[in-house]
């Protein structure tokens, strides 16, 4: 019989939810994965300190250099289990690998800082009886750690909480066959939506997990929920189809692959994939999220951290320009404008108004010696200063500093929409746009007259979403100080 058909949708288990407190609520894997971080540099630390009393002091006035030994041993330690992958989900619900994997990494850090002081012959530089108390109170502590964390975690998942959720593309045996072999898997991964283009507007269940819709569903569903992982199930075969589906689904930032048909189930034992993504089945990757869940904690920390010390620092700048323009023309100073940003929602971006009121609800773009823009307007959109309140828009999350920058809704080019006229376009939006990027560091800032124009503002900023690190964002920021302000096409 087959495994299409109307059932009840799929419901995590709850039995055990409410003597779990509110704690793992709050846990994402990621935000485990960083506590978990977190807790062995502590553990590091704090060892360190409770063994100090060995070397023959008590644990009043413990020398600096024991402090700054140990934080550095913690940090050469995170970055080995890191490199590891000791901090991957799959390792800390497996408490044996995770033990050995962390007593191993940690032995060999001690073997490699005990030649090392041999070598430097200064044997009192630290105590001999303080360094092999740190060494065995350490693994014993880290051991422990995991221990707990393995078993903590495995509770969570039995509860619903710290899972991964994958929804498949395509409603067929094959997906069928898939949710059948991660029903009962110990990982938390959980199947929470299939999305189909044929059978989407019928509804309907696979093995008890709901049919929510079509692939444009899913994009408009991953705006609100969490979806770790895409599969796209459909046959190989047809090429045209599962080409188009993946183009669209590259408009979001997913992880994206596909199931080779049976052959990707056809595994004996679960294996371990490079990537660890599902126990026991082999996928082929097309896409992937350009920011890791971490990493763009980080970059928003950091963009509104700047934002808020930038406003400060402008202020004065800011006022000035914003008295300027009242006094050169009536209205506000502030212009609005929707645009569209991550993920394809649209806020509402914030400039300096650099045109005369009545033309500021215009859509047309501004050209060379636009006779809309007032004479201090034309100064602020030479030098980019009409720009500066896009701090706002960082500060309120909407956008990043870098980043693409972004487009009005609907805008055209050739009398067309951009998504349909340039390749990837609809990708742009994987990442926040930004008050600075890639393509205008690079010169390609100004209008969208020509295909030409917005064809290269695309390939730049795409390579930015495929290429980005924090230390490009940096080199971004660096460039637009002496080539970005004003650039041949700033008008």
């Amino acid at each position: 019989m087959s495994d299409i058909t109307e059932r009840q949708d799929f419901a995590f288990p709850t039995e055990q939810t409410a003597s779990l407190g509110y704690l793992p609520k709050l846990l994402t894997r990621w935000r485990l994965t960083l506590l978990v971080q977190l807790l062995d540099i502590a553990c590091i630390m704090l060892t360190s300190v409770a063994v100090y009393p060995v070397s023959g002091h008590g644990l009043a006035g413990i020398p600096a250099r024991y402090l700054l030994g140990a934080f550095f041993i913690a940090v050469v330690s995170h970055a080995g289990l890191a490199q590891a992958h000791l901090y991957d989900t799959d390792a800390l619900l497996d408490e044996t690998r995770s033990i050995k994997g962390v007593v191993l990494r940690w032995s060999m850090l001690f073997l490699g800082l005990a030649a090392i002081s041999a070598l430097a012959h200064e044997p009192e530089f630290y105590s001999r009886a303080w360094f092999a108390a740190f060494f065995a109170g350490g693994a014993v502590t880290l051991a422990g750690e995991r221990a707990l964390v393995a078993m903590l975690m495995r509770q969570w998942i039995r509860g619903g909480y710290v899972t991964r959720s994958v929804v498949l593309v395509g409603a067929n045996e094959l997906a069928a066959g898939l949710i059948k072999r991660l029903e009962h898997n110990e990982s938390g991964i959980r199947v929470t939506g299939v999305f189909d283009n044929e059978t989407g507007g019928q509804g309907g269940f696979i093995r008890g997990v709901k049919v929510r819709g079509t692939v444009d569903d899913l994009l408009e569903y991953t705006k609100t929920h969490t979806a770790d992982l895409v599969v796209v199930t459909l046959p190989i075969s047809g090429a045209a189809e599962l080409k188009a589906v993946v183009a669209k689904l590259r408009q979001q930032p997913l992880n994206i692959r596909v199931l080779p048909g049976e052959i990707g189930l056809d595994r004996i034992s679960p294996i371990r994939l490079a990537r660890r993504e599902l126990p026991g089945v082999q996928l082929i990757a097309v896409a992937d999220r350009p920011i890791s869940e971490v990493a763009l904690l980080v970059k928003e920390a950091i963009d509104r951290v700047a934002a808020m010390i930038g406003l400060i620092l402008v202020s004065p700048l800011f006022l000035a320009v914003a008295a300027g323009i009242a006094l050169s023309s009536p209205g506000p100073v502030l212009f609005r404008q929707p645009r569209v940003g991550y993920k394809g929602r649209v806020f509402e971006i914030y400039k300096f108004r650099t045109m005369h009121h009545e033309f500021c609800g215009s859509y047309t773009p501004t050209m060379r010696g636009d006779p809309r823009v007032f004479r201090l307007g034309r100064l602020l959109r030479k030098s980019s200063l009409d720009e500066l309140p896009q701090l706002i828009n960082v500060l309120l999350g909407d956008m990043s500093l870098v980043g693409p920058r972004p487009h009005m809704v609907g805008q055209k080019v050739r009398g067309t929409m951009l998504f349909e006229e340039v390749d990837d376009y609809m990708a742009r939006h994987r990442v926040k746009p930004g008050i600075t990027g890639w393509a205008q560091v690079n010169g390609w800032r100004g209008p969208t007259e020509t295909l030409e124009q917005i064809e290269r503002r695309v390939e730049h900023d795409i390579y930015y979403i495929e290429n980005w690190s924090l230390m490009l964002d940096v080199v971004i920021l660096i460039r637009t100080v002496f080539v970005g302000f004003f650039g041949r096409n700033a008008f």
